[in-house]
């Protein structure tokens, strides 16, 4: 399980808190990954409550496993949501996702299947980072711009689909349906210290991958990163990214 820095621990801590774990008697995360997330919840939540993990990747769900050997509460599936969820109507009180829906190319199908399966009055709680939200200062505006809006377009290979508004368009996703009430929170994360292992300082590095992707120049990357380290040791540096968090209960 991949060791998170203290910027992606505080943001989920903060989701977390949103969750109504007192009354969830079953507990489902769609797109789990290695587990984190739901051993995270699972500490908020009674000794008899059902968690369920699910996720595309074989590697992932094999490491989730492995990081619950003795607890029988927990199960993970290897199953493609855009298939649809293989669990029974009104199955779940607690539907989890976090930064998985932008990936979907039919969020709409997704969706209804959330509400096929959750219970009534049960709660849907939906995370997404907006890529586009992340503000970074530079001497170069257009040249920052041009970085951010690059690296949130930027559709890797395991990816279905690719929507860098996503945190943005989680009200009018869900709201569209008819299916839930709901409300929106925001989370914005702030640093002003580049260096590991701040969020900041993680993605900036990740947007080196775009010169390997041929999606800007190696000149770029490089006089966006000096204008970086310059603001840095002269302690004019900042970066922020806001987290939007909707929070539903099916009608």
């Amino acid at each position: 399980m991949k060791k998170l820095g203290p910027d992606d621990i505080k943001i989920r801590s903060y989701i977390y808190s949103l969750i109504d774990t007192a009354r969830a008697k079953a507990i489902l995360d769609i797109g789990c990954g290695d587990g984190y997330d739901l051993i995270q919840i699972a500490k908020h939540t009674t000794k008899h409550v059902r968690l369920v993990g699910i996720d595309v990747s074989e590697e992932k769900i094999e490491d989730a496993r492995a990081a619950i050997t003795d607890d029988t509460r927990f199960s993970f599936l290897l199953h493609d949501v855009t298939s649809g969820l293989p669990f029974k109507n009104e199955g779940f009180s607690v539907i989890f996702s976090k930064d998985l829906l932008e990936c979907i190319t039919n969020k709409g199908e997704l969706i209804k299947e959330v509400y096929r399966i959750l219970c009534p009055n049960g709660q849907v709680v939906f995370a997404h980072w907006d890529w586009d939200s992340q503000v970074i200062d530079g001497s170069d505006k257009n040249l920052v711009r041009k970085i951010v809006h690059t690296f949130g377009d930027w559709q890797q290979k395991w990816m279905s689909g690719c929507d860098p508004w996503m945190g943005r368009r989680l009200w009018r996703t869900f709201n569209s349906t008819g299916l839930f009430n709901g409300e929106m929170y925001t989370y914005v994360l702030t640093n002003t210290e580049f260096r590991p292992p701040y969020y900041g300082y993680e993605r900036i590095k990740d947007f080196e991958a775009l010169v390997n992707k041929n999606m800007i120049t190696k000149e770029e990357y490089d006089t966006f990163y000096q204008d970086i380290l310059n603001l840095s040791k002269n302690r004019e540096y900042f970066y922020a990214i806001t987290m939007y968090i909707y929070i539903g209960r099916k009608i």
